[in-house]
């Protein structure tokens, strides 16, 4: 046996079908890990737009109800408030809710307001002044194109500044609103027109107006980005089974989720 030491290697490396399986199989894992984050991913935004639209819902409703049912409240025996304008897609309404410096400061009208020889008591603030131009006596609901979407509209609330020559001062509620539906009702029997596109914007008699007790109010709402995944084929109704979006088109039949919601409103209205 010679001095010299054999060195052993092993010279055989991958093959090409191994490597081509590796490439494979790493694709195969990439591609999965894609598909899954980006589901979660659309799943986690449709999640939030739904969220974000079901906030804007609850916001529009909670205050346009809670207002609605200050509609018509007036000083005692007095006559003065009560609804101003009502239609299917927008309504206007007074309250006498106090003193010409609002229902939180007492008594600092110098008036007599309930009639018993004291002037500038505690409580007269709270029965009113008879009269509606004072600071928030007077109150407007509606929809405008919305600013940033002209396909879409934003919620108004239009509230009256004070003063015989006040204007109005306007403010958006909510955006991405669809459909804004009133019915008016006296014991069941006042009633809108029916909704349809030429007359949405017909408004009820004086007479009518005067004997409103009850308002049922529809909202519809969307989501600001459309869900390709998603088809929208619904169609939208108020609590009389009437359309209230998209007419006169049976479903919008788009990529945007919606949600509409409805409440009977009772209310005090005796102008």
């Amino acid at each position: 046996m010679s001095g010299k030491i054999r060195l052993l290697k092993d010279d055989s490396g991958f093959t090409l079908v191994e490597l081509m399986v590796v490439i494979l199989l790493t694709a195969i894992a990439v591609i999965s890990i894609y598909r899954g984050y980006t589901a979660f991913s659309q799943a986690a935004d449709a999640q939030q737009q739904i969220m974000e639209m079901q906030q804007n819902l609850r916001i529009g409703m909670s205050r346009l109800v809670a207002d609605l049912r200050r509609a018509g409240i007036n000083e005692e025996d007095g006559d003065v408030a009560g609804f101003v304008v009502g239609n299917t897609i927008s309504v206007e309404f007074s309250m006498d809710l106090g003193s010409e410096n609002g229902p939180t400061v007492f008594g600092t009208d110098g008036l007599d307001n309930d009639d018993d020889g004291e002037i500038d008591e505690d409580d007269e603030s709270m029965i009113g002044d008879g009269d509606i131009t004072d600071n928030g006596e007077q109150i407007k609901y509606f929809l405008t194109p919305s600013t940033l979407d002209n396909t879409t509209n934003d919620l108004i609330r239009s509230v009256w500044a004070g003063g015989s020559t006040a204007a109005f001062v306007s403010q958006t509620l909510i955006t991405n609103v669809e459909a804004l539906n009133f019915v008016y009702w006296d014991a069941g029997t006042v009633g809108p027109p029916a909704v349809d596109p030429d007359t949405l914007d017909a408004p009820l008699s004086e007479s009518d107006l005067k004997v409103v007790d009850r308002v049922d109010v529809t909202l519809v709402v969307r989501t600001s980005n459309e869900d390709y995944r998603y088809i929208n084929t619904e169609t939208y109704r108020n609590l009389e089974n009437e359309e209230v979006w998209p007419a006169p088109n049976p479903h919008p039949n788009d990529n945007f989720r919606r949600r509409a919601f409805s409440m009977k409103v009772q209310i005090r209205n005796n102008i």
